[in-house]
């Protein structure tokens, strides 16, 4: 059984509008209030608060706060929860320290079972007298264990259901491929396909920095810093859109047809720090794109191979493995100076990709089906020697 989430646009009553925007705030404000808390009570004891502990402290901030008991309580539980979260995944390092919530960036809230009756198609949230109701764009199969409500900065609600249901995975491929992410081609194959990058921010820059110019005219507060500010959520959220849409297309597209995909282990947070590159990076997605063939190659059965970030594989020809490190950035296309043949960059680097990812996995060479767990070098020959040979 697998975890998978179903979004839908929704389009509340007025009556549901104000009874989700009084969720939003109340949830806004567990969540900050108790990692105010967290901090104080770090600063003072050198110990963090447990769940529990922010659990009982929540009860009595009830009493005091007697409006928090006007929305779901267990929309504030789960509020708790995701803040507990965050704070493992700082811990563990996979995330920064939490911040505070704003009220102008985008806003949700989580129930569980317990806090929503779905029946018939209609969805009933807990302390509310009329169902909700939702644009029913595809359907699922089996009870939802959770559902969120969004509202993103464009003013517009989504809801997702998320469902345990059985993923049947796609029939085996014959193809495998390596994938070179870059800037003037988004995505380059090892088979010479060449992607056009989208380049959806820049499409809208010159209409982003009107609007942001128009938002630092006006009063701070006031109706019209609203709806300027509003304006811009709406343009932003039209480029984060298309570029989900087109990175989802790129990443269906591979998964259908390549048993095996090996890319590289991009560290994008280092790369955006570049200041020259950093908006074109940001704009490509790849972080985005990786995220989204990861969890496709698990639900269908594919194998996201990811190659050492270290691994010279613009800088080394194709045919005879020789080393060129006095290759730039700016030399796209180049020709090797031991076999003498000409290569484009990016789809050199695709097919040195490939060869790398399939050399770790050991892939079969009978029938492309299965997978050989002998015969692998420990150790990568170009982590020793300049050359492959």
């Amino acid at each position: 059984m697998t975890q998978k989430a179903y979004r839908y646009r929704c389009y509340p009553t007025l009556e549901l509008n104000a009874f989700l925007a009084k969720t939003f705030g109340c949830c806004r404000f567990v969540y900050n209030t108790f990692l105010a808390k967290k901090q104080k009570h770090y600063e003072e004891h050198k110990k963090t608060l447990s769940y529990g502990e922010c659990s009982r402290m929540l009860a009595e901030l009830k009493q005091t706060k007697e409006w928090l008991k006007e929305v779901s309580s267990v929309a504030l539980q789960q509020s708790l929860r995701h803040l507990e979260t965050a704070f493992e995944r700082f811990f563990q390092k996979k995330g920064a320290f939490p911040k505070f919530k704003k009220r102008c960036y985008q806003q949700s809230a989580t129930f569980m079972k317990n806090a929503f009756t779905f029946k018939k198609g209609e969805l009933w949230l807990a302390k509310c007298t009329q169902p909700l109701n939702i644009r029913w764009s595809r359907r699922f199969y089996g009870e939802p264990s959770s559902i969120t409500i969004t509202m993103d900065q464009r003013g517009r609600f989504y809801i997702s259901f998320l469902v345990e249901e059985v993923i049947l995975p796609l029939p085996p491929a014959q193809k495998t491929v390596g994938i070179d992410l870059g800037l003037t081609h988004s995505v380059t194959t090892s088979r010479g396909e060449k992607t056009e990058p989208g380049h959806f921010l820049k499409k809208q820059l010159k209409r982003l920095r009107r609007r942001q110019k128009a938002l630092s005219r006006k009063i701070k507060g006031s109706i019209n810093f609203h709806k300027a500010r509003k304006a811009i959520g709406q343009l932003c959220g039209k480029v984060r859109d298309s570029r989900t849409d087109y990175l989802h297309k790129i990443s269906t597209k591979l998964v259908n047809e390549n048993q095996v995909i090996c890319i590289e282990d991009l560290a994008v947070k280092n790369m955006i720090k570049n200041k020259h590159l950093s908006r074109s990076i940001a704009d490509a997605g790849w972080g985005i794109l990786v995220r989204f063939l990861k969890y496709k190659s698990d639900w269908y059965g594919r194998q996201l191979v990811k190659i050492d970030r270290f691994f010279p594989s613009s800088q080394q020809c194709c045919d005879c493995k020789t080393l060129h490190k006095q290759l730039k950035l700016s030399d796209r296309v180049w020709r090797c100076v031991h076999c003498h043949k000409e290569h484009d960059r990016d789809v050199s680097a695709a097919k040195n990709i490939e060869e790398e990812g399939l050399r770790q996995i050991n892939w079969s060479t009978v029938g492309h089906t299965g997978f050989q767990a002998c015969g692998a070098n420990v150790r990568p020959t170009w982590a020793t020697s300049g050359s492959l040979l």
